[in-house]
Protein backbone atom coordinates (compact mmCIF):
# COMPACT_ATOMS: atom_id res chain seq x y z
CA UNK A 1 0.00 0.00 0.00
CA UNK A 2 1.71 3.32 -0.81
CA UNK A 3 1.28 6.50 1.14
CA UNK A 4 -1.62 7.66 2.78
CA UNK A 5 -1.86 11.26 0.42
CA UNK A 6 -4.04 14.08 2.27
CA UNK A 7 -3.59 17.47 1.79
CA UNK A 8 -2.02 20.22 3.25
CA UNK A 9 -3.06 23.49 1.90
CA UNK A 10 -3.69 25.21 -1.22
CA UNK A 11 -2.97 28.73 -2.63
CA UNK A 12 -4.74 31.66 -3.68
CA UNK A 13 -4.17 35.45 -5.29
CA UNK A 14 -6.12 37.89 -2.94
CA UNK A 15 -6.97 41.50 -3.71
CA UNK A 16 -6.43 42.91 -0.10
CA UNK A 17 -4.44 40.06 1.97
CA UNK A 18 -5.64 42.11 5.69
CA UNK A 19 -9.20 42.24 4.13
CA UNK A 20 -9.49 39.02 2.99
CA UNK A 21 -7.60 37.54 6.51
CA UNK A 22 -10.41 38.94 8.35
CA UNK A 23 -12.96 38.09 6.25
CA UNK A 24 -11.78 34.81 6.71
CA UNK A 25 -11.60 35.06 10.54
CA UNK A 26 -15.09 36.50 11.15
CA UNK A 27 -16.42 33.89 8.48
CA UNK A 28 -14.69 30.74 9.22
CA UNK A 29 -12.91 31.17 12.44
CA UNK A 30 -9.84 30.75 10.88
CA UNK A 31 -6.62 32.17 12.54
CA UNK A 32 -3.77 33.15 10.78
CA UNK A 33 -1.19 30.74 11.55
CA UNK A 34 2.34 32.35 9.70
CA UNK A 35 3.28 35.12 7.58
CA UNK A 36 5.87 35.99 4.94
CA UNK A 37 7.35 38.39 1.91
CA UNK A 38 8.67 37.08 -0.83
CA UNK A 39 11.19 39.88 -1.33
CA UNK A 40 12.20 38.85 -4.93
CA UNK A 41 8.38 39.38 -6.03
CA UNK A 42 6.94 41.91 -3.37
CA UNK A 43 4.47 38.74 -2.51
CA UNK A 44 2.81 39.17 0.59
CA UNK A 45 1.39 35.69 2.01
CA UNK A 46 -0.05 34.68 5.34
CA UNK A 47 -1.06 30.83 5.95
CA UNK A 48 -4.95 31.43 7.60
CA UNK A 49 -6.56 27.84 8.66
CA UNK A 50 -7.37 25.36 11.65
CA UNK A 51 -6.61 22.02 12.83
CA UNK A 52 -8.38 20.74 9.59
CA UNK A 53 -7.20 22.77 6.46
CA UNK A 54 -4.77 25.64 5.86
CA UNK A 55 -5.05 28.70 2.79
CA UNK A 56 -2.38 30.24 1.68
CA UNK A 57 -2.97 33.70 0.31
CA UNK A 58 -0.85 35.68 -1.88
CA UNK A 59 -0.67 39.34 -2.22
CA UNK A 60 0.62 39.96 -5.49
CA UNK A 61 2.00 43.78 -6.64
CA UNK A 62 -0.19 45.04 -9.65
CA UNK A 63 -2.16 41.51 -9.99
CA UNK A 64 -4.86 41.18 -12.44
CA UNK A 65 -8.19 41.03 -11.00
CA UNK A 66 -10.20 38.11 -11.07
CA UNK A 67 -12.65 37.60 -14.23
CA UNK A 68 -15.69 38.19 -13.71
CA UNK A 69 -16.75 34.54 -15.14
CA UNK A 70 -15.01 33.02 -12.53
CA UNK A 71 -17.23 34.22 -10.20
CA UNK A 72 -20.06 31.97 -10.52
CA UNK A 73 -19.76 28.25 -10.37
CA UNK A 74 -21.82 27.65 -13.80
CA UNK A 75 -19.52 30.06 -15.92
CA UNK A 76 -16.44 29.38 -13.97
CA UNK A 77 -16.76 25.38 -14.96
CA UNK A 78 -15.80 26.40 -18.44
CA UNK A 79 -12.60 27.62 -17.89
CA UNK A 80 -9.52 25.14 -17.17
CA UNK A 81 -7.96 25.17 -14.00
CA UNK A 82 -8.77 25.00 -10.34
CA UNK A 83 -12.71 25.71 -9.67
CA UNK A 84 -13.59 26.07 -6.15
CA UNK A 85 -12.88 24.51 -3.03
CA UNK A 86 -15.57 23.45 -0.27
CA UNK A 87 -15.94 23.39 3.09
CA UNK A 88 -18.05 21.31 5.52
CA UNK A 89 -19.59 22.02 8.54
CA UNK A 90 -22.24 20.77 10.71
CA UNK A 91 -25.72 21.94 10.38
CA UNK A 92 -25.30 23.46 7.43
CA UNK A 93 -28.65 25.71 6.46
CA UNK A 94 -28.11 27.40 9.91
CA UNK A 95 -24.42 28.14 9.12
CA UNK A 96 -25.49 29.40 5.83
CA UNK A 97 -28.03 31.48 7.57
CA UNK A 98 -25.21 32.76 9.90
CA UNK A 99 -23.14 33.63 6.93
CA UNK A 100 -26.08 35.57 5.65
CA UNK A 101 -26.46 37.57 8.71
CA UNK A 102 -23.12 39.02 8.22
CA UNK A 103 -24.12 39.67 4.71
CA UNK A 104 -22.26 37.06 2.78
CA UNK A 105 -24.90 37.10 -0.70
CA UNK A 106 -25.17 33.31 -2.06
CA UNK A 107 -24.13 33.04 -5.45
CA UNK A 108 -25.33 29.70 -6.22
CA UNK A 109 -27.46 26.89 -4.11
CA UNK A 110 -29.06 23.61 -4.94
CA UNK A 111 -30.44 21.24 -3.23
CA UNK A 112 -30.72 17.55 -5.18
CA UNK A 113 -31.87 15.39 -2.10
CA UNK A 114 -32.30 15.48 1.67
CA UNK A 115 -31.41 18.69 3.81
CA UNK A 116 -27.89 17.25 4.03
CA UNK A 117 -27.35 17.60 0.09
CA UNK A 118 -28.43 21.40 0.44
CA UNK A 119 -25.53 23.38 -1.10
CA UNK A 120 -24.30 27.03 -1.30
CA UNK A 121 -22.04 28.74 -3.14
CA UNK A 122 -20.49 32.30 -1.90
CA UNK A 123 -17.43 34.57 -2.74
CA UNK A 124 -14.52 35.78 -0.61
CA UNK A 125 -14.08 39.58 -0.80
CA UNK A 126 -11.40 38.66 -4.20
CA UNK A 127 -14.21 36.47 -5.69
CA UNK A 128 -12.87 33.26 -5.40
CA UNK A 129 -15.65 30.75 -4.80
CA UNK A 130 -16.46 28.62 -1.80
CA UNK A 131 -18.82 25.72 -1.60
CA UNK A 132 -20.24 25.26 1.89
CA UNK A 133 -21.78 22.17 2.57
CA UNK A 134 -23.23 19.75 5.48
CA UNK A 135 -20.92 17.29 7.13
CA UNK A 136 -23.56 14.43 6.22
CA UNK A 137 -23.06 15.13 2.82
CA UNK A 138 -20.86 12.08 1.57
CA UNK A 139 -21.01 12.58 -2.33
CA UNK A 140 -17.62 11.84 -2.31
CA UNK A 141 -17.78 9.24 0.20
CA UNK A 142 -16.58 8.83 4.04
CA UNK A 143 -13.87 11.14 5.26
Amino acid sequence: MGPKVRLHHFAMSVGNLQESIAWYQEMFDLKVISTMTIEHTGAHIAFVGNENFLIEMLEIPNAKPLPAERNHPDTDNSTLGMKHYCIIVDNNIEFIESLKAKGVQIVFEFQPGGEESYAAFINDPTGNVIEVFDSRNMVAGER
